[in-house]
């Protein structure tokens, strides 16, 4: 690996202390030596004058495990400062898998993260059944980034109930085979289990994990508790505050005497949960003090997303719009067009259930694009509006909306509960943790990469919430605490060299883009750089000056039992 001297420097530790003047030698990957003045020695030198030196930023919540097979680069994540990311979340591993299962396993992914099933055909190899099996191919190619990867709890069951783990709970010797298959996967250097209990298929079926009773989730908890190690992540049901706060309960319970920290996605404020913050800060910081604790994954990021009618899991909980997304051309402007099919859209509409797409506000559903030019004098106005003009329910307004622009209407869903003084008191509450990106998911609607830049661009530069070694301790060894990731996250003589290099004034939160670059000729959305000078994984650079290096020094991460975390404090606004 890489030999380097990064030289004049403010280096910052991650541990939060403040900026000190250094520069920092790297020998075979690892930090060697942190002095002022240090001679070259004829290794590779990085000019970090006026810049700040500090750990790579971990990403504690993506779904880049496919994509790391047809873009090794990672866009846009080291231009951002990244040089790990935990994968396998929401239950959605790409391994173990068996080939008979591989079908069912891509279709479920990629409607939960709205990604092209194209691209899992032509972009994955496929040479793996086992974890220990896909480790070795990962490791042969490598990644721009390192990988800490989670074993998704769908998978697992897929992989030794079959089909029938949508259905049922596991029968004892079921949970003897799962539990068995953990042990492999922990082995071969799992970082921990990921489950959803919110997660439906294509077609509307509760995904596998879903199914699982406690007694599966006991066996485990304590395949992890065996080692000493591992990370519980999980979506809860999160429209309601009564089922998610239940699902953040039975996690600790689980989790509690086994000594496993646990962590969801995502606690954010919405239209329909202001007052639900509160509760949960208040539940994490109890359950962080009885040990070892549950951290809600916040993000500094506004949640406008651009819906798309050929790829999105937004209408999971709404079936008749749900059957839209998945029809096939004809078949979309034929339902759309059936009064039956809008007699039972409407009444989905009204039911009053809660849903990923906002019916209860279509002053969110803003058109920002049209097909027609006879229809841009409607870009700009929301459905609410729209609807009302014409008199008409909203499903019914929508649906014209949709054929009017030949099935590809240009829609925002709009994040108007986005206040910049909340989302950082998110981030800067001690028993969140700031590690939710979802980069890699939902790429036709949003580019989750970039996390990093905006909280050092918005609430470190522009309103000064945290103090830039605070807000790199947050991006760094605390989210590698939580997650078990060794030497990573602190720069100190001994530690990997995984380093972020850049000017506070340089760092920005840049705009979104698409390109047309997946597998099969999909489009997605990226953000160009975030003004970070270079990005350095195992000593190598994989980011210069706004340019990939296109190096692939990363690695699948080997996990270690981590320390404790300390506790938050019980009061939730503390």
């Amino acid at each position: 690996m890489g030999d380097l001297l990064v030289r004049g420097g403010e280096v910052i530790d991650g541990r939060g202390a403040p900026p000190r003047r250094a520069d920092l030698r790297v020998r075979a990957g690892r930090i060697t030596e942190i002095g002022i003045d240090l001679k070259p020695e004829g290794e590779r030198q990085i000019d970090a004058a006026g810049a700040f030196v500090t750990p790579g930023f971990i990403d504690g919540h993506t779904h880049v495990d496919p994509a790391l097979w047809w873009d090794p680069g990672c866009d846009p994540l080291p231009s951002h400062g990244v040089t790990t990311v935990v994968t396998g979340n929401c239950s959605l591993s790409l391994a173990p898998l068996k080939k008979e299962n591989r079908a069912s396993l891509t279709d479920m992914f990629c409607f939960i993260e709205d990604l092209p099933n194209e691209a899992f055909e032509a972009g994955i190899p496929w040479s793996w059944e086992t974890w220990p099996e896909y480790r070795r191919a990962f490791d042969a190619r490598g990644a721009a980034v390192q990988v800490a990867p989670l074993v998704g709890h769908s998978a697992l069951r897929l992989h030794v109930i079959g089909e029938e783990s949508y259905e049922r709970a596991s029968t004892e010797a079921e949970r003897t085979a799962i539990a068995a298959l953990m042990r492999e996967c922990l082995t071969a250097g799992a970082f921990g289990l990921s489950t959803s209990f919110l997660d439906t298929d294509r077609a509307g079926r509760p995904v596998p994990s879903r199914a699982a009773d406690d007694d599966e989730f006991r066996v485990l908890v304590g395949e992890m508790a065996a080692r000493g190690r591992g990370v519980f992540e999980f979506v809860p049901r999160l429209m309601q505050l009564e089922t998610q706060m239940e699902d953040i309960e039975r996690v600790h319970s689980l989790c509690q005497g086994a000594g496993i920290p646990a962590t969801w996605t995502q606690l954010y404020i919405g239209d329909h949960n202001a007052d639900h913050i509160e509760p949960l800060l208040a539940q994490a910081a109890r359950t962080q003090l009885e040990g070892p604790g549950v951290f809600p994954q916040v993000s500094p990021r506004p949640f406008d997303v651009n819906l798309s009618f050929d790829q999105t899991a937004v209408f999971m909980a709404m079936p008749a719009w749900n059957e839209i997304v998945s029809a096939a051309a004809d078949d979309k402007r034929q339902r759309l067009e059936d009064r039956e099919w809008r007699k039972r859209a409407r009444a989905e509409w009204d039911d009053g259930q809660p849903s990923l797409f906002p019916k209860d506000r279509p002053d969110r559903v803003v058109f920002r694009g049209v097909t027609r030019p006879e229809l841009e004098s409607f870009i700009g106005m929301n459905l609410a509006d729209y609807a009302a003009s014409r008199e008409q329910h909203p499903s019914d307004a929508l649906a014209d909306w949709v054929l009017a622009n030949d099935l590809s209407p240009q829609i925002t869903l709009a994040d108007t509960a986005y206040v910049p003084e909340r989302v950082a008191e998110l981030l800067s509450h001690p028993a969140t943790v700031c590690a939710a990106s979802d980069a890699g998911a939902h790429v036709q609607m949003m580019c989750g990469g970039g996390d990093t830049s905006l909280l050092l661009e918005r609430y470190v530069r522009e309103r000064a919430d945290f103090s830039i070694e605070e807000a790199i301790r947050r991006m760094t060894s605390e989210v590698a605490m939580l997650f078990g990731i060794h030497d990573r996250g602190i720069l100190e003589v001994g530690y990997a060299a995984d380093l972020a290099v850049f000017s506070l004034d340089d760092v920005r939160w840049s705009p979104e883009t698409f390109v047309s670059d997946l597998p099969g000729g999909h489009s997605r959305i990226t953000r160009s750089g975030g003004g970070i000078r270079a990005t350095v994984v195992a000593g190598v650079p994989t980011h210069l000056e706004g340019q990939s290096t296109g190096a692939t020094p990363g690695r699948m991460l080997e996990p270690r039992r981590a320390p404790k975390r300390a506790a938050a404090s019980t009061s939730a606004g503390e």
